[in-house]
């Protein structure tokens, strides 16, 4: 019994390809793309804020998140999220935050009432499910359920 314990060790470790060193990955950027998300950013209203956003969902869970305003005040703080839910979707119930408020910084316009920024979110989107990007003026809270945005458009999967 020992030896055929030993024998199937040994075929084991024979078997072992140790020509091959581990790799690490420490950048996003070297992972697989799942899928990109975008979505058009309309002002609702009167409001005249508009926008783009990209989403770029890479295995191991790291979504690259790019986001434009246009047509904003001068110098103004203007706070964007991923909601789950669509831009018809109207009541907090129907919202919820994609990951924590830390993740999202404010946009901030310059003289002209542009911004971008590039951010790297944790998380996975679920193919199956909609989700939006909603735009509010910068307040002091952070904490905003998503309701009454002055620009929202809805993530589309391609």
């Amino acid at each position: 019994m020992r030896k055929g314990v030993s024998f199937l060790l040994l075929l084991g470790l024979a078997a072992c390809d140790l020509s091959s060193e581990p790799e690490t990955r420490d950048d996003a950027n070297e992972f697989a793309v799942r899928a990109t998300w975008n979505a058009t950013l309309a002002g609702i209203g009167t409001a005249t804020v508009g926008g783009a956003t990209k989403v770029t969902e890479r295995l191991g869970s790291q979504l690259d998140a790019e986001v434009s305003l246009t047509g904003g005040l001068p110098t103004r703080a203007y706070q964007w999220r991923v909601y789950r839910g669509d831009c018809a979707a109207t009541a907090a119930a129907d919202l919820v935050l994609f990951s924590t408020i830390q993740a999202y910084p404010d946009l901030t316009t310059d003289a002209t009432g542009t911004a971008s920024l590039t951010r790297f979110l944790a998380g996975a989107l679920d193919s199956t499910a909609a989700y939006s990007v909603r735009v509010r003026l910068g307040v002091s809270t952070t904490n905003w359920n998503g309701t009454n945005p002055i620009a929202c458009g809805n993530l589309q999967r391609s």
